[in-house]
């Protein structure tokens, strides 16, 4: 099996050169990656929040609507649109509307996020079919609500989540 490529950024988010995902993982050889991280909005207002696979890295937490890597050959928009499909079985595209970027470190054990995340909204209101191996269960959250549980719960929180939500305005 290939090792997963993703690119590495400059300080604006540019993508650079491309590095195997484990590498740049590893507390001792971790440059700064490009992330990407969808919020999806339905009618209502509430915000998609999925509760992560405890198998995944940073685990056990409530996390974004959807993130990924940008992979080789991707774009930032379009790494989205197959993290869409892949966490959530969303086949369509979904129109993206760019919010905010952001940039990020935590140590997580012996791994190390280092990452340059674009956030983007999307509106969607039809099925969805939640990826167990991704996501262990999903929530619908206004922003109220979202950002009184980040504030109160820290730890069952990803840091990724708590820094979109944080830039997040009504």
């Amino acid at each position: 099996m290939c090792a997963e490529l993703i690119y590495t950024v400059d300080e604006s988010g540019n993508l650079r050169d491309l590095e195997p995902r484990e590498y740049l993982h590893l507390s001792r050889t971790s440059k700064r990656h490009a992330a990407v991280i969808g919020m999806i909005r339905r009618n209502d207002g509430k915000f998609l929040v999925q509760w992560r696979a405890t198998n995944k890295l940073g685990g056990n937490r409530l996390d974004v609507s959807a993130t990924t890597h940008v992979r080789k050959g991707e774009t930032y928009e379009s790494a989205l649109q197959r993290s869409l499909e892949n966490e959530l079985g969303i086949r369509t595209q979904v129109p993206l509307m760019h919010s905010f970027d952001f940039r990020y470190e935590e140590e997580l054990g012996d791994h190390r996020e280092n990452e340059y995340c674009k956030v983007y909204y999307c509106e969607y209101d039809d099925a969805l079919k939640p990826n167990p191996d991704e996501i262990d269960s999903v929530e619908f959250m206004s922003l109220e609500e979202l950002k009184k549980f980040v504030a109160e719960n820290s730890a069952q929180s990803t840091k990724w989540l708590r820094e979109t939500v944080k830039l997040m305005k009504a």
